[in-house]
């Protein structure tokens, strides 16, 4: 009864500035807050000065430790769905107008701003008087191939998992870039969207413009109905939860992706630019902690990130693809009748073989 009470109160007035409104937005930034954390030995700590440390240490960790080593994929050419044309290449690298600028500034007024704490509504007002040279140093950038540091500070936003959250683990990272970077990366994910349809498999449907992930979810509901019966034949299936997938992609696994795809080195030096000058800052308790710079990994919250770890799965259906080929024994489900492999991402995310 109460929560019926509760939902009818929300309903009249949750989208109004009514008492209930800041009473709900005063119950989420009290829930949000966090008074005590486990450390790496299982101790809590209280003291928020530790707890401060404690998130920017883990954070640290997980983005900062970079594996060296090269990286060589071009021995699965072979089994890619499509490697870039000249055409293609020239055409994903062609001259970036002010008009694709001003359109890639499209963003929802009430996103959460990056560290400089300007939001796209400040630039839709602000247009006459900055446009011009708001527009000039983005294209200066796809000039150049340089990007300003500072354009690229990242502040990480924590949303809890679970509802009472005991470790630093249990929280997800947020990326809150700034506008400008945004744009830059909105920009480059235009032209990425032009040939992934290309690129990626079908058995990838996530992020892939004209697919629909819900079609690889029904696909896996009419491959599971007969799993439970044991008078049909023997099939296996895995379900692999990629757990801080984004966060821990080498960066030197993704270059050489990008260039087995056969992207531009000109392209890739866009990607790398934007990818590697990321500093990082954890907010804690509404308070920003840390500055340190980024090694691996892909932001949750840059809009290029989900475009680049799908070109990175790709990678593993074609290592599945080489290793079917070579191995006599694997048979298909007597559904798919030589389909390709289904990986089935989810925004998670994770992926069903």
């Amino acid at each position: 009864m109460l929560r019926q009470r509760a939902k009818m109160q929300w309903l009249k007035g949750g989208d109004q500035c009514s008492r209930v409104f800041f009473r709900r937005v005063a119950t989420r930034r009290a829930n949000k807050r966090v008074f005590q954390i486990s450390d790496d030995n299982g101790n809590e700590q209280t003291d928020p000065t530790i707890i401060n440390n404690i998130f920017v240490d883990f954070f640290q960790g997980l983005l900062g430790d970079r594996i060296d080593r090269a990286m060589d994929l071009q021995y699965l050419r072979p089994w890619a769905r499509h490697i870039l044309t000249d055409d293609e290449a020239r055409t994903i690298i062609r001259p970036v107008t002010s008009d694709e600028v001003k359109t890639a500034f499209d963003i929802e007024e009430d996103k959460a701003p990056g560290p400089d704490g300007f939001s796209s509504g400040f630039f839709k007002a602000a247009w006459p008087v900055v446009g011009e040279e708001v527009s000039k140093a983005i294209r200066d950038f796809f000039k150049t191939g340089r990007l300003l540091k500072q354009l690229n500070a990242t502040l990480l936003t924590l949303i809890p998992k679970v509802r009472n959250p005991q470790s630093v683990a249990e929280f997800r990272p947020i990326s809150c870039c700034n506008v400008i970077y945004k744009v830059i990366t909105k920009i480059l994910v235009s032209r990425i969207r032009e040939i992934l349809d290309h690129l990626i498999s079908p058995s990838q449907n996530a992020f892939v413009p004209g697919r629909l992930i819900s079609d690889n979810v029904l696909l896996a509901q009419e491959l599971f109905s007969g799993y439970n019966q044991c008078r049909l034949p023997p099939r296996c299936a895995l379900k692999v939860d990629l757990r801080k997938a984004y966060d821990t992609v080498e960066w030197d696994f993704l270059f050489a992706t990008l260039r087995m795809f056969g992207f531009p080195a000109v392209f890739i030096g866009w990607i790398k630019e934007c990818v590697t000058s990321a500093h990082y800052s954890v907010v804690v308790n509404g308070g920003v902690h840390g500055f340190f710079a980024g090694a691996r990994g892909l932001r949750q919250g840059d809009p290029m990130s989900p475009y680049l770890f799908v070109l990175v799965m790709e990678v593993l259906h074609m290592i599945l693809q080489q290793f079917i080929e070579q191995d006599g024994e694997f048979r298909y489900h007597w559904r798919c009748q030589n389909e390709p492999v289904p990986i089935i991402l989810c925004r998670r995310p994770s992926s069903v073989l």
